[in-house]
């Protein structure tokens, strides 16, 4: 019988792969972080991470200004972007992941949304759009 990944494991190795299109846009990396990956580039980082918390296991995915940090608040969970660009309501993207099937389902619907996003967080008036997300 073979080891289990972690959801830590699911995130990185579906990233990856999910994700790529980061990196043909300009990002760097991925990098390893806490719990999972991060990209860097065009004033962002995007990072896609598996998390515990208390009583709940799930994937989150948020994208931070790396040039100038908002003033309360410098990154912003991805489903909030996409709520705020029309893209769908924020419950179309779900956390929570209690196995490693469903860590793998959620990073693939986080890298969907990431490549919805990507032309709404690459054009000059993004810090308009991240400023109105936070203040929802």
């Amino acid at each position: 019988m073979g080891k289990r990944e972690t959801g830590e494991e699911v995130v990185r190795r579906v990233g990856r792969e999910a994700l790529h299109f980061l990196t043909v846009a300009g990002f760097s990396g991925p990098s390893d972080v806490d719990g999972g990956l991060a990209y860097l580039g065009h004033g962002l980082k995007i990072t896609v991470c598996h998390h515990l918390w208390i009583h709940e296991v799930g994937v989150s995915a948020f994208v931070e200004s790396t040039a100038e940090p908002l003033p309360e608040r410098h990154w912003l969970q991805v489903e909030r972007l996409y709520a705020e660009c029309g893209l769908g309501p924020p419950n179309h993207l779900p956390g929570t992941a209690a196995n490693a099937r469903l860590t793998e389902v959620r990073v693939r619907a986080f890298a969907s949304a990431l490549r919805d996003l990507l032309p709404f967080l690459l054009v000059s008036d993004r810090d308009a759009l991240m400023h109105r997300a936070s203040a929802r």
